[in-house]
């Protein structure tokens, strides 16, 4: 029995732990209304696109982490994924004016079975408003690795923020900047494991902007 609930215990945290601020629990949303969807012309097919995930209303993007499977993990396992997923963080404007923000909730649509959450990066005012993603192209019989990293824009100055992602491939052109005060959700295109084929995770990823 002890067993059973602690399973449960996991899924649950699994499930909704992702949500948990330093000061208390915020209402996930799968259906808040936007007004824009950024998108870029470099991500590749492989995969399926996972749920939307919206920050709570009244928040919007202002910081972001990714999943990456590093050097060492693709050794490890023979086959290189390079970014597994992304997470934006939201925080709510009228409570909170510049980073690093104490206070936000964190949303995800589907990510890859490999690699480790880096720590997050912050815009130092404003919101997330444009995205620009590294691609490395189909390699043929090679070892593809599909998305390995990515840039936002903030919207309160000049500043871009760089995730830690891989150097495979290329950057792509930039997505059009948010119709809205920024982004406020988020979903991927992500290949399931492939047992003994190539593996790919994470491939494309398309952004809501919220009025």
């Amino acid at each position: 029995m002890y067993k059973f609930l602690s399973l449960t215990l996991i899924s649950l945290l699994t499930v909704f732990g992702q949500y948990v601020i330093a000061g208390g629990r915020f209402e996930r949303t799968i259906s808040r209304p936007f007004r824009s969807l950024l998108t870029v012309h470099n991500g590749l097919s492989w995969g399926s696109w996972g749920q939307k995930e919206m920050c709570p209303t009244g928040m919007y993007a202002t910081g972001f982490s990714l999943k990456v499977a590093g050097m060492w993990e693709s050794l490890q396992f023979g086959d290189n994924t390079a970014l597994n997923g992304i997470r934006l963080h939201c925080i709510n404007p009228s409570k909170s004016s510049s980073g690093p923000y104490e206070d936000y909730a964190t949303v995800q649509s589907d990510v890859g079975s490999w690699g480790k959450w880096s720590d997050i990066k912050w815009c130092s005012s404003g919101f997330l408003s444009s995205f620009q993603l590294r691609v490395e192209t189909y390699q043929g019989t090679l070892d593809d690795t599909a998305a390995n990293n990515i840039r936002f824009n903030c919207s309160g100055n000049a500043e871009m923020l760089k995730g830690s992602g891989m150097s495979w491939g290329e950057w792509g052109d930039w997505s059009e900047k948010c119709g809205g005060k920024g982004i406020c959700g988020i979903e991927t295109l992500v290949e399931q494991p492939q047992g003994v084929g190539d593996d790919t995770a994470l491939n494309d990823v398309r952004m809501h902007c919220c009025d």
